[in-house]
């Protein structure tokens, strides 16, 4: 293999990276789902012809491991030989890409003039509808996937640039609204070709000789950053554990169990004592686990290097055969992204003791997901709103944690604007607002959680959401609390008051308020240490209330000027701090 000059290398690993952002931007302007377009639940990148990861348009992190892994399912079920130009595939499996029905992955090879297959271009997006046995999916009483969807692997809707209209068919009166979801199907294969023509590009530029070594040198780099970053982390054994509320069904806190042995400049992330394969749909397959310990993994050791297959090598990660995290058919998995979302926050609370001054708080831990569905009275056809809810991040070693983010594993999803949903739907956003207190106390606070509020308007909808945290809040470091936990309010203050957690397809009627209420970060360090100053502020700004800052850091606020009483401040951190000694 030739070597590559670093500047001819900057510019290839550029326009690699340049290429995957113009799919992003495509597949944004070109696709016809809200849960696409503005809630961005979708990633596309590039890959070398083995299927591995050159680069990636910034996106669901959760995907970082197991976009690769499609495109080596497919290479292995069609063979590499009887791939050809033109060729597109579709594959959604949950036990070879890992994650649930919903997520479509479009594959496109890229082929050079000689018909050398030099790569491919891949994209994975959340499909509003896959033929569940309730609208959506998301349903949190399946027991078997096939109540989940359709379900395909490797499956050829183009080949050599010829459509296969038997494929579109089976799509189309599969789906519950084929317009939308063959629309985004499209998008996708828009944002293919796109990343095709930037590839060839590159290729006809710098020649083919030059690209495959600026390839293999950026993945040398990669892997070489990671080592060291490992390698400067203390030898030894670590472990941490937490649980969900349920599987949805029948089994009672899960347990997330993560031993994390760092040997020279190698990690081992190993998810023995984890839960077994659960009756419900909280299970995983083995590639979105994967994929889940590497966005931990990149977190610590590279967060600000492009990403590429390279930054990966020196971790091993190991899940049992019977494990929630290595899921077998027939296991359902529509919520498969619960379980990831907790197991990133353990692989830092295991690593805590290792790199102390990188490691937060538990996040709110979950996408708090909203299903509502029905048919709108303004047209007389059916609807169904999707959108994730952001919450509150942990705190850090020096600083509070972030209000109102899309949690780990979603990376840079938002939730939808409220003009378009007041547009598209019968529905009204009532409350959109930072959630008083729900940040757990600290040195340093945890980051809030927020309500948003929907008011049904003039018919009879369904809900669907999964909330978790409820029995394990996400936990503070060192002396920091807890923040509070995500959950589900229908109609509050009312005599029909009803909480919810966990609900599929719950009748709601005209009228009605679903009000969501995100969880918040853990804290930092000792509440008793926080600057009462900076309590002042936050109580000023409506973060903490005046009974939370007294209550929860000891900080005395005159209710009329929200003045520091310090004498009694001083005094009544003096007598808990004797306490705790006491203790």
């Amino acid at each position: 293999m030739a070597k590559i000059d670093p500047i001819t290398l900057e510019i290839i690993r550029n326009g690699f990276i340049a290429g995957a952002d113009e799919m992003k931007i495509n597949l944004m302007r070109t696709s016809y789902n809200p849960i696409i377009y503005e809630v961005l639940d979708f990633s596309v990148g590039l890959f070398d012809r083995d299927g591995n990861m050159i680069s990636q348009a910034s996106g669901l992190p959760i995907f970082l491991g197991n976009l690769g892994a499609a495109i080596k399912t497919v290479i292995q079920d069609v063979g590499r030989e009887n791939i050809e130009p033109g060729d597109v595939y579709l594959i959604n499996d949950t036990y070879t890409t890992g994650t649930h029905l919903n997520d479509m992955t479009v594959i496109s090879p890229v082929f050079l003039p000689d018909g050398y297959l030099i790569g491919f271009t891949a994209s994975r997006a959340h499909w509003l509808d896959v033929g569940s046995k309730d609208p959506g999916g998301w349903s949190s009483d399946t027991t078997e996937i096939y109540q989940e969807g359709i379900r395909l692997r490797s499956v050829s809707l183009y080949k050599g640039g010829k459509l296969n209209k038997s494929v579109m068919d089976i799509l189309s009166t599969n789906v519950r609204m084929p317009d939308s979801v063959l629309g985004d199907l499209r998008a996708q294969i828009a944002a293919g070709r796109t990343g095709e023509r930037r590839f060839l590009e590159i290729v006809d530029k710098f020649g083919r000789e030059a690209v495959e070594a600026a390839v293999e040198e950026m993945l040398r780099q990669g892997e070489l950053v990671a080592r060291q970053a490992v390698k400067n982390m203390p030898d030894g054994v670590y472990t941490a554990e937490a649980f969900l509320d349920d599987d949805g069904i029948a089994v009672k806190n899960p347990k997330v169990k993560v031993t994390i042995t760092i040997s020279g400049d190698e990690m081992t992330i190993d998810l023995t004592g984890s839960a077994e394969q659960c009756v419900g749909p909280i299970n995983c397959g083995i590639a979105a686990t994967i994929s889940a310990c590497r966005v931990a993994f990149k977190c610590v050791t590279s967060p600000f290097e492009p990403v590429n297959e390279g930054h990966f090598a020196p971790l091993k990660v190991v899940a049992p055969e019977n494990c929630m995290f290595n899921a077998k058919p027939p296991a359902p998995s529509g919520l498969y992204g619960l379980p990831l979302i907790t197991l990133c926050d353990v692989i830092f609370k295991a690593l805590a003791p290792a790199i102390p001054d990188k490691i937060p708080a538990a996040h709110y831990g979950d996408v708090c997901a909203v299903f509502i569905f029905g048919t709108d009275p303004r047209t007389g056809k059916p609807y169904l709103h999707v959108e994730p809810e952001g919450g509150g991040w942990g705190a850090c070693p020096h600083r509070d944690g972030e209000n109102v983010l899309i949690a780990i594993a979603d990376g840079d999803t938002r939730n939808i604007p409220v003009e378009v949903i007041e547009k598209r739907y019968p529905l009204r956003v009532e409350r959109y607002e930072l959630r008083q207190d729900s940040g757990g106390p600290g040195r340093y606070r945890g980051g809030l959680g927020h309500y948003r509020d929907y008011r049904v308007l003039g018919h009879n909808p369904r809900l669907t959401t999964t909330q978790e945290r409820s029995q394990c809040p996400p936990w503070g470091i060192n002396g920091g609390k807890p923040g509070a936990y995500n959950t589900v309010v229908i109609n509050p203050g009312t005599e029909k008051e009803k909480i919810v957690q966990k609900a599929t397809a719950l009748q709601l009627y005209d009228g009605d308020l679903i009000s969501i209420r995100t969880g918040g970060g853990g804290g930092y360090g000792d509440p008793l240490d926080r600057e009462p100053e900076l309590v002042r502020q936050d109580v000023v700004r409506g973060y903490v209330s005046i009974k939370a800052a007294f209550e929860d850091y000891g900080v005395v606020i005159d209710p009329e000027t929200l003045e520091i009483d310090y004498a009694r401040t001083a005094e009544e951190r003096k007598k808990r701090r004797e306490t705790k000694v006491e203790a």
